[in-house]
Protein backbone atom coordinates (compact mmCIF):
# COMPACT_ATOMS: atom_id res chain seq x y z
CA UNK A 1 0.00 0.00 0.00
CA UNK A 2 1.29 3.45 -0.88
CA UNK A 3 2.48 6.00 2.13
CA UNK A 4 0.27 9.23 1.06
CA UNK A 5 1.74 11.10 3.75
CA UNK A 6 5.68 10.05 2.96
CA UNK A 7 4.91 10.57 -0.62
CA UNK A 8 3.60 13.92 0.01
CA UNK A 9 5.82 14.84 2.16
CA UNK A 10 8.50 14.24 -0.74
CA UNK A 11 6.71 16.16 -2.57
CA UNK A 12 6.56 19.28 -0.60
CA UNK A 13 10.25 18.85 0.65
CA UNK A 14 11.79 18.71 -3.36
CA UNK A 15 8.96 21.87 -4.30
CA UNK A 16 11.03 23.78 -0.93
CA UNK A 17 14.28 22.49 -2.59
CA UNK A 18 13.85 23.51 -5.35
CA UNK A 19 12.10 27.02 -4.56
CA UNK A 20 15.62 27.95 -2.20
CA UNK A 21 18.02 26.99 -5.18
CA UNK A 22 16.29 28.90 -7.51
CA UNK A 23 15.92 32.12 -4.65
CA UNK A 24 20.18 30.69 -4.17
CA UNK A 25 20.81 31.49 -7.88
CA UNK A 26 19.02 34.81 -8.11
CA UNK A 27 20.64 36.15 -4.64
CA UNK A 28 23.98 34.71 -6.53
CA UNK A 29 23.35 36.69 -9.75
CA UNK A 30 22.45 40.05 -7.97
CA UNK A 31 25.90 39.73 -5.70
CA UNK A 32 28.11 39.19 -8.68
CA UNK A 33 26.25 42.90 -10.21
CA UNK A 34 26.66 44.40 -6.92
CA UNK A 35 30.46 43.09 -6.84
CA UNK A 36 30.72 44.73 -10.55
CA UNK A 37 29.18 47.88 -9.63
CA UNK A 38 31.81 48.52 -6.36
CA UNK A 39 34.42 47.51 -8.60
CA UNK A 40 33.95 49.65 -11.44
CA UNK A 41 33.57 52.37 -8.04
CA UNK A 42 36.55 51.80 -6.99
CA UNK A 43 38.27 51.62 -10.41
CA UNK A 44 36.50 55.39 -10.51
CA UNK A 45 38.14 56.63 -7.53
CA UNK A 46 41.45 55.52 -8.00
CA UNK A 47 41.53 57.75 -11.81
CA UNK A 48 40.14 61.04 -9.87
CA UNK A 49 42.93 62.97 -7.79
CA UNK A 50 42.03 62.82 -3.89
CA UNK A 51 45.37 61.22 -2.86
CA UNK A 52 42.95 59.42 0.34
CA UNK A 53 40.93 57.82 -1.56
CA UNK A 54 43.21 56.51 -4.20
CA UNK A 55 44.93 54.86 -1.56
CA UNK A 56 42.42 53.24 -0.06
CA UNK A 57 41.36 52.20 -3.13
CA UNK A 58 44.12 50.76 -4.75
CA UNK A 59 44.66 48.69 -1.46
CA UNK A 60 40.96 47.20 -1.85
CA UNK A 61 41.09 46.41 -5.27
CA UNK A 62 44.82 44.35 -4.38
CA UNK A 63 43.03 42.44 -1.86
CA UNK A 64 40.05 41.83 -4.36
CA UNK A 65 42.39 40.47 -7.07
CA UNK A 66 44.16 38.40 -4.68
CA UNK A 67 40.86 37.26 -3.67
CA UNK A 68 39.93 36.21 -7.60
CA UNK A 69 43.26 33.69 -7.78
CA UNK A 70 42.54 31.68 -5.16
Amino acid sequence: MINWAWLAGKFISAIASWLDASNLRNRVYRLEHEKEIMYTALEDIIRMDSHLAKSHAKRILKVIDAEKTR
